[in-house]
């Protein structure tokens, strides 16, 4: 008779031992799967943030490229005094790269894997589009505004500086 009651608590240990091991395991699957929850959402928000920031990247590449156009044009002009002459217009600074698109003057470039549209404003308050690459009211000397929108994977970002070409 002893052995029988032997056996009964022995497996009664071993049971329990069982529940308890089933219990840390649900325990550390459940932690588990809100591990890789969160660390995917945050994953997906790193990414978002990257993006943001090349987009930005993009367009204020535009900005630089714009800028550095101007100066350049400036110094290699064809007379060789290093003067704007105040009817050198978009035409003549960027080429065939300024375009109008919808009634305004767009210059389209790549950079960094992205793309970007550069405006340009004149007026006081810099609130007047430039409407075409080639007139009187599209020259480098009135601008006094640059708006870049920079495009990186759909992400689209802008980018506006001030400019004062009329002292160059």
């Amino acid at each position: 008779m002893k052995n029988i009651n032997k056996n009964f608590y022995s497996s009664k240990k071993t049971g329990s031992v069982l529940v308890f091991s089933l219990f840390i395991m649900m325990i550390s699957l459940i932690i588990g799967v809100s591990l890789m929850t969160t660390s995917s959402v945050g994953r997906k928000s790193t990414l978002s943030s990257a993006k943001s920031v090349n987009s930005f990247q993009v367009a204020d590449s535009g900005i630089e490229y714009a800028y550095w156009k101007i100066r350049d044009y400036r110094w290699n002009e064809s007379d060789n005094n290093n003067v704007l002459e105040g009817d050198e217009d978009l035409d003549d600074v960027f080429g065939s790269d300024c375009v109008v698109e919808a009634g305004t003057a767009v210059v389209n470039r790549a950079a960094n894997g992205g793309d970007y549209k550069l405006y340009f404003y004149r007026g006081p308050t810099g609130a007047t589009l430039m409407l075409t690459c080639t007139d009187a009211n599209s020259r480098i000397n009135l601008i006094t505004k640059i708006k870049a929108v920079g495009t990186y994977n759909g992400i689209i970002r802008s980018v506006e500086a001030t400019a004062n070409f009329a002292d160059l």
